[in-house]
């Protein structure tokens, strides 16, 4: 059974280091800053920002942001 056309779609749920990578990103940090950050590789921090991103269906990170913040999860 589909649910009804006008029912909300269920949040999206980001992972802890989805939401930190975002929360930074969203701080003028870009994702060589995150890197040092929280200790990650380029590779894993851009995968996790990729994640967080279709996730949230955002074309690029700051829509990604915006989403996020609209939707209470950071």
């Amino acid at each position: 059974m589909m649910p009804p056309e006008n029912a909300p779609s269920p949040l999206p749920e980001l992972t802890e280091s989805e939401k930190r990578c975002l929360t930074l990103a969203a701080n003028g940090r870009t994702p060589a800053d995150i890197v040092l950050d929280i200790d990650l590789t380029t590779a894993c921090v851009n995968g996790i920002l990729r994640s967080a991103v279709e996730k949230l269906g955002a074309r690029n990170i700051v829509g990604a942001i915006a989403r996020a913040v609209r939707l209470d999860l950071l």
